[in-house]
């Protein structure tokens, strides 16, 4: 029988004037929409403003929707891997008050990027080490709130699978879990002949992956980890976050979907295509999307 998991839907509410916030959330209900995500725009909103915590509620509830995920602020300051001793602190209060708004919302899961090499390191190991460190610091809170921490793949040396598994195994806990990004995956993968190298392919290269016999081994690896996951695709060149079943994807859907709902720890099926001036949908195609493809492609 097929694993019943709630959808959820990205989508950039905080960017909208406020007149039209409460429009979009409506558009996503009447399309049959549950839920949608706790987005890293409005976590930062309700950062600044405590009043804005009502003010969501309140609009989530009238749409007759709820937040179901969420995904907390993220840069090269404000990741776990924060290579600025003097940022620390902040970050990890950032990410303890997200924890704890995500507590409020009733939201049981939160994407955290580990971070990457950026020109304020790219020393792996010591990105690694704080990674740890910021971890073990974020954890109580995680477990006072009962919310998860998802760690995701994205595509430098300290966001591999094998790296992320090395955090979830230092700390074995309930609290701690995986995203799952299948555009960031597909950056990684070369099998198709006519796609040229660009930066992120060329950065998993040199994490010593050689395509194609690690692209199904990535997802096998984090699949008993995976808590929450997002999806979209591109054409192997660029994080473009298309919808899900935008034909010009090269995602391999019907190798990918049926192993993301073996995932024993998986809580929901989130859509993470972003509507852009050059990708334009409405909520209505996102949800009609996502829906499209577990019908076609979930076991």
């Amino acid at each position: 029988m097929r694993k019943v998991l709630p959808f959820t839907f990205f989508w950039p509410f905080s960017q909208l004037p406020d007149r039209l916030r409460g429009s979009a959330l409506n558009d996503f209900a009447q399309a049959g929409a549950e839920g949608v995500v706790l987005t890293d725009g409005i976590l930062s909103e309700t950062l600044s403003s405590p009043a804005a915590i009502v003010n969501w509620r309140r609009m989530v509830a009238d749409a007759g929707l709820r937040f179901i995920d969420a995904h907390s602020p993220f840069g090269p300051l404000s990741d776990l891997a924060c290579p600025v001793p003097e940022a620390v602190p902040q970050m990890l209060s950032m990410h303890r008050r997200c924890i704890a708004i995500c507590a409020e919302f009733g939201v049981k899961s939160i994407t955290i990027h580990v971070g990457r090499p950026t020109s304020f390191s790219n020393d792996t190991e010591a990105l690694f080490a704080n990674i740890l460190r910021s971890t073990e610091a974020l954890l109580p809170a995680a477990e006072e709130a009962g919310v998860v921490i998802c760690i995701e793949n994205i595509w430098d040396a300290v966001n591999t699978a094998d790296r992320l598994i090395r955090v979830v195994d230092t700390f074995r806990s309930p609290w701690l879990g995986v995203c799952w990004d299948s555009g960031h995956a597909q950056l990684t993968r070369s099998e198709a002949p006519n796609v040229p190298e660009q930066a992120c392919r060329a950065s998993w290269r040199n994490c010593g992956y050689d395509e194609p016999e690690h692209g199904d081994d990535y997802l096998r690896k984090l699949l008993p980890h995976i808590v929450t996951c997002h999806l979209h695709t591109n054409d192997r060149m660029s994080d473009r976050h298309w919808l899900p079943t935008d034909p010009r994807g090269l995602t391999d859907w019907a190798s990918e979907l049926p192993q993301l709902f073996s995932a024993p720890r998986l809580m929901q099926m989130q859509s993470e295509a972003s509507v852009r001036a050059e990708n334009p949908f409405t909520p209505r195609d996102e949800v009609e999307s996502l829906r499209a493809l577990t019908e076609r492609f979930a076991p």
